[in-house]
């Protein structure tokens, strides 16, 4: 990963605050991409997520792609869940005390997010990736418990300061889709609403305009939003324009172009 200033990549000086700040630049198959992580204040369930988008960005050009972190989406699309809606059993609990969280999360080692997880797949289901989970854990196999359980039980968040009292599911595709596309007309921009974290991530859905999922996940694998303290919930992924490639592009644009007296003929 690079620091850079815009105008060192792409050629032009910006007259805009949030341009002049360093973007950072992460090759993805031998193109560069600028990925520009924008602080914000502090959010608040109340808070419309289009004005902050509107509010926070700098000035957008075409092929960008505004990245949204899925957990603000959740927050400010009224999707939370009180931890009061998932009182923990028994089940619940002991499963949570059996849960080996990352450094730095808590993971579904909270018993109110295990018991809304229950709730939501299925005592069965969780019992099952229970029992998978002990009986590969001896030979070293990790994860198995998540991959059994399901999407939700890897990526629920919340549980934990400042938002201890709520929980943030994850969005539906279809939710994410939906999002993608209602935030896209209003910024004027592809939109990705993704979930990264330092030991890697999910791109939820992207608009049409947006960059491709794939290309996305290999652009932001380094969580340029960083964590919850960062305050940084939003960014800009840019691809680089490659000056050699665009006069290329130019090159060959006009050699295929009709001559003019071609053009005139056409008119007529």
């Amino acid at each position: 990963m690079i620091e850079v200033r815009e105008a060192d990549v792409t050629g032009g000086e910006s007259g805009s605050g949030a341009l002049s700040r360093a973007w950072t630049r992460r090759e993805v198959d031998g193109r560069g991409y600028l990925r520009l992580a924008v602080r914000t204040r502090w959010l608040s369930p109340g808070d419309d997520l289009a004005a902050v988008l509107r509010a926070h960005l700098p000035p957008l050009r075409g092929g960008d792609t505004v990245i949204v972190s899925e957990k603000v989406a959740v927050l400010l699309t009224g999707r939370t869940v009180p931890t009061s809606q998932a009182r923990p059993r028994p089940l619940a609990r002991t499963l949570a005390r059996c849960v080996r969280p990352r450094p730095g999360s808590r993971g579904l080692s909270v018993p109110e997010k295990m018991q809304f997880v229950v709730q939501s797949v299925g005592v069965p289901r969780l019992l099952a990736a229970a029992v998978a989970s002990a009986m590969t854990r001896p030979f070293g196999a990790h994860g198995v418990f998540y991959r059994v359980a399901g999407p939700l039980a890897r990526d629920i968040d919340g549980g934990r300061p400042p938002y201890e009292h709520l929980l943030f599911p994850p969005l539906s595709r279809a939710d994410a889709l939906d999002l993608c596309a209602d935030l896209q007309a209003a910024v004027g921009a592809g939109v990705a609403i993704v979930d990264i974290n330092d030991f890697g991530g999910t791109i939820r859905a992207v608009s049409s305009r947006s960059l491709r999922a794939p290309t996305l996940a290999r652009a932001l694998a380094d969580n340029p939003l960083q964590q919850r303290s960062a305050s940084t919930p939003i960014g800009v992924v840019r691809p680089v324009v490659d000056a050699g490639r665009a006069t290329a592009d130019v090159a060959r644009s006009r050699a295929s172009a009709p001559a003019p007296e071609q053009q005139a003929d056409r008119v007529a």
